[in-house]
This record gives C-alpha cells, structure tokens and sequence, in this order.
C-alpha cells in the first residue's frame, strides 16, 4: 500500500484512523492485494471467517436473504472500509453475504496474523471495539427505519445515508450520488419494491426535492428530504 493509499484509508476508517503511519505499514505488511470483479461474490453467509479485506478502490454490497428469498442490503462499504472483521475476530461464521457491486481491489489480511498485531498494540484493540460498536449502531439503525409502516420514510432515511456516504457536491445540481446505485439497489437498501422506489422518486423530482439525470441521482432539497424522513 502507498503512502497516498494509505492516507485515504486512515481518512475514510475509524480503525485505520487510530493508528499512527508506523502501525499501519506493520500491519499490512504481511498482506496481499486482491481483485473481484463486479457481480463476484467476496464472502458468503455461513462460511468461516479467516481474513479481513480493506478496500482500496469500488464499492461492496452486504446483504441478507430470508427462508423466503427476500434479499435485505445492510450496508454498502467503499474504500478505506474493512470488510470481514466480526468473524475473523471472533472466528465464526460470515453473517451476511459480500458481493462486488462494482470491481473491487482491497488487501487482504488473515486472522491469525491479525490477532497477534492487535495482541501485541492495546490502542488498536480499543479501536476495534469503537469499530465494532459503531457497526452495531449502524445496524440498529437500519432495523429501526425498516420497521417503520410508511414507506416514503424509509425510502427517505435510506437515501440520506447513502447522500451522506457517496455524495459529492456538483455545481448547480445539489449533491450528485457519486456511485451508480438501481431503483432495485436502493429498494433492497429501504425495504422497498423497486415500483415503490420509482413512484416516490418520480413525486420528489416533481417537487424539486430530487432530480434523476440518466442513471445519476441528484439530492436538490436536504431539509425536504429530512422533513419526510422525519429527522
């Protein structure tokens, strides 16, 4: 990892971030660069968890799917995010699928060399903690807002998160959704049929508070999404 990429990381990750230059060339020294490409499966629920993957470029889907084939996205992560830690720390299973949403390059690092680094660094055990706690945050509240009855408001809390992870300010547009994401992604992020999505994003365009442009996704109007969300 070069010292640019490794500034991005420690930027972007709140474990990365509390450590200092030294610790993290220790800790990736004994990793490798990995490439999946779109659509590739990067973990799979139930299988063992023996290493971790930071990402360096592309973005990566974390996702559920029910004894009824319904698919539930938990999260998105891009670079600078770990994928995989819970079980490789823990060494449990994988609790969720990992898929490629667009190519992935990352380092791959494995449990046991892991362990040993954090064993051996108290700081960073307790950045791991801060980690994890926030993950859980992160989680509950997305089951809050999924358990919500009125689906503009959940459509509306999921579109603020991804603005506020993947948004980028454009000059007479708002802020643009810098990733490509469906009306099909952004259903399974909020719970919603992808015709749900559709119809909501087509009201809030006609009202100034959105604006699709192909395939981007532009955020007009903050404060109106926030009043339907209810924030």
């Amino acid at each position: 990892m070069s010292i640019g990429q490794l500034k991005q990381a420690q930027q972007s990750s709140i474990l990365l971030a509390s450590m200092d230059a030294a610790d993290c060339r220790a800790l990736f020294e004994t990793s490798h660069r990995k490439t999946f490409a779109a659509g590739s499966t990067i973990f799979s629920e139930g299988e063992p968890g023996s290493t971790v993957i930071l990402i360096e470029t592309g973005r990566a889907e974390i996702s559920i799917t029910s004894m009824s084939g319904r698919k539930s996205v938990l999260a998105h992560m891009g670079p600078g995010e770990v994928l995989g830690e819970i079980a490789a720390l823990d060494g449990g299973d994988r609790t969720a699928d990992v898929i490629a949403a667009s190519q992935i390059s990352g380092r791959v690092l494995s449990r046991q060399n892991i362990l040993k680094f954090v064993s051996e660094r108290p700081n960073v055990a307790s950045a791991i903690i801060a980690e994890l706690c926030r993950k859980v945050r992160n989680a509950t509240d997305m089951y809050s807002a999924q358990s919500m009855t009125e689906g503009g408001q959940r459509l509306a809390r999921a579109l603020l998160r991804l603005f506020d992870k993947w948004g980028e300010p454009d000059d007479g547009n708002g802020i643009r959704l810098g990733e490509k994401f469906s009306q099909g992604d952004i259903g399974e992020f909020s719970g919603l049929a992808r015709e749900n999505v559709n119809r909501h994003v087509k009201g809030w365009c006609d009202i100034g508070i959105l604006k699709v442009d192909g395939r981007q996704l532009f955020l007009l109007d903050r404060a109106a999404l926030e009043d339907i969300a209810e924030l």
